[in-house]
């Protein structure tokens, strides 16, 4: 491992560029061609508690000279790094191709990654004989099960960056309708209600491609955060799609319609015998707020708008806290808002941007942790960098952009571990995550947003070995069998993708 981090893909000729040397590292240079040419001072001792070590910044943003270079100071050297107009080539079109590799019911040609289609018999509602055909979307995760609680996130992640991103990508929205096209074979038809996921019973052998998984396919019942998700995203849906606006829109009001008979149903959990993800939510309240901002948002209806007057502020991106996207959906409106209302959620959202940002000030690697890492960390690090891109696309706080990129830098190597946390990008990136079809294949398919450092004990044998001990962002494996520290999600890739394409990388 290299003790001099770095972006491993690079950075912007005009750009900050920043470097975490040893403590001990008072000056470095940067070589090009094995010739020196520039010399800088690092700056100040500054404790990192997350890796309990104590490191310095090399700050290089002054050397603006384009090519191949690495960080050399008296202690070590850095992997090679670009620095130009545009070092991240590639990048976030792999990010997105993730969701293609990930595709469910259909015969896929990608390389050595190819199969043919998967889990595309009749699946049986749990509990009865009922046969339905909900064929299609994305495996959620390094499991084959797929999930409609995750899928909101991802699926507005998606659209939020071809809404905001300066340049976005053509094809995201044919890449998207995919999977909210099998959301919509969730709806049950009889109700409004929307079936929680479908999976087999239990999760197949970690060696199997998808085709290859034959057990039963189990849709589990009905919940009222996947619901509420869905009247949500099928809501939001309706201003990408204009020709399918108004089936977008019948669908969440049917979902919301439920919701409004059901509030008092209690949290998901696996039902006998089921033992793939729970994604269990026992507050669903986050997720009515955010149904009822979009619903407004599509529609101009007051009924939805008296709902999110009389409703709590949430906060929150990713699958169990997901106010901050009705906050978007709310300000960014197409509809008259109530002024106070609107002032008082631009408010919660630059509190917790300052929140962001002050935990960004004490963190050198460029995180805003707050010294946290759990499972899934990287979401975290994803997460609170969209959270201000969206601030700015409000408010246009432009600070926060270069703040957004710094997390960039450490996904991408400029981390205690020198490691890449996305397969392929990177000198030393991941290669080795806990994601079936990879582990069949014995390669990981580029793109693939890994979840990063876990401080929790967990089951996981590997991080027993490997991390037990350790500081908490130092508590990661690239191996296989480490589901807490290694595995893939649809909902890490999404909010990367959302700041590199709102980032233009």
């Amino acid at each position: 491992m290299k003790n001099i981090h770095v972006n491993q893909l690079g950075y912007r000729t005009n750009g900050i560029k920043k470097a975490i040397v040893p403590h001990d590292d008072i000056t470095f240079e940067i070589i090009r061609d094995n010739v020196s040419v520039f010399n800088g001072k690092c700056g100040e001792k500054v404790f990192d508690a997350a890796s309990n070590a104590t490191v310095r910044i090399a700050d290089f943003s002054e050397f603006r000279e384009c090519g191949e270079f690495f960080i050399k100071t008296a202690s070590g050297d850095s992997y090679k790094f670009t620095i130009g107009e545009n070092p991240y080539a590639g990048f976030r079109d792999a990010l997105l191709e993730m969701f293609n590799y990930q595709k469910c019911g259909v015969d896929l040609d990608c390389g050595k990654w190819s199969h043919p289609a998967c889990h595309d018999s009749l699946a049986t509602v749990y509990g009865t004989d009922e046969k339905l055909d909900v064929s299609g979307g994305w495996h959620d995760a390094g499991d084959y099960g797929r999930y409609i609680v995750p899928a909101a996130p991802a699926v507005a992640d998606l659209l939020l960056a071809f809404e905001l991103s300066p340049n976005p990508s053509p094809n995201l929205l044919e890449t998207v309708w995919f999977e909210i096209e099998w959301m919509l074979k969730m709806q049950c038809k009889k109700t409004g209600g929307v079936y929680h996921k479908v999976s087999c019973r239990g999760f197949n052998a970690l060696d199997e491609m998808p085709h290859l998984e034959k057990g039963e396919l189990i849709i589990c019942p009905i919940s009222l955060t996947a619901t509420a998700d869905f009247a949500a995203i099928t809501a939001m849906a309706s201003r990408f799609y204009p020709t399918k606006k108004a089936e977008l829109i019948e669908a969440a009001k049917r979902a919301w319609e439920w919701c409004e008979k059901n509030l008092d149903v209690p949290g998901f959990k696996n039902p006998p015998g089921i033992t793939t993800g729970e994604y269990g939510d026992k507050d669903a309240k986050d997720e009515l707020f955010w149904a009822a901002c979009e619903l407004f948002n599509a529609t101009g209806n007051e009924i939805y708008h008296d709902y999110v007057k009389s409703s709590k502020i949430y906060l929150g991106l990713g699958w169990a806290r997901m106010g901050t996207y009705g906050i978007a959906a709310y300000l960014m409106s197409g509809v008259a808002t109530d002024y106070s209302l609107a002032e008082e959620m631009k408010e919660r959202l630059r509190r917790e941007c300052e929140d962001i940002t002050e935990n960004f000030i004490r963190e050198p690697y460029g995180t805003s942790q707050n010294g946290v890492y759990g499972w899934g960390s990287n979401l975290g690090v994803a997460n609170n960098a969209m959270t201000l891109l969206l601030y700015n696309c409000i408010v246009e706080e432009r600070a926060y952009k270069s703040i957004a990129m710094e997390h960039m830098h450490y996904l991408l190597g400029r981390n205690p571990l020198s490691l890449s946390y996305i397969t392929g990008f990177g000198t030393n990136a991941v290669k080795n995550p806990h994601h079936r079809p990879s582990v069949s294949v014995g390669e990981a398919f580029p793109g693939l947003v890994s979840g990063g450092p876990c401080a929790f004990a967990t089951s996981d044998a590997a991080w027993k070995k490997h991390c037990e001990g350790k500081p908490p962002s130092m508590c990661f494996v690239d191996d296989k069998d480490s589901y807490s520290t290694n595995e893939i999600t649809i909902y890490w890739n999404s909010p990367v993708y959302f700041v590199a394409s709102v980032l233009d990388m």
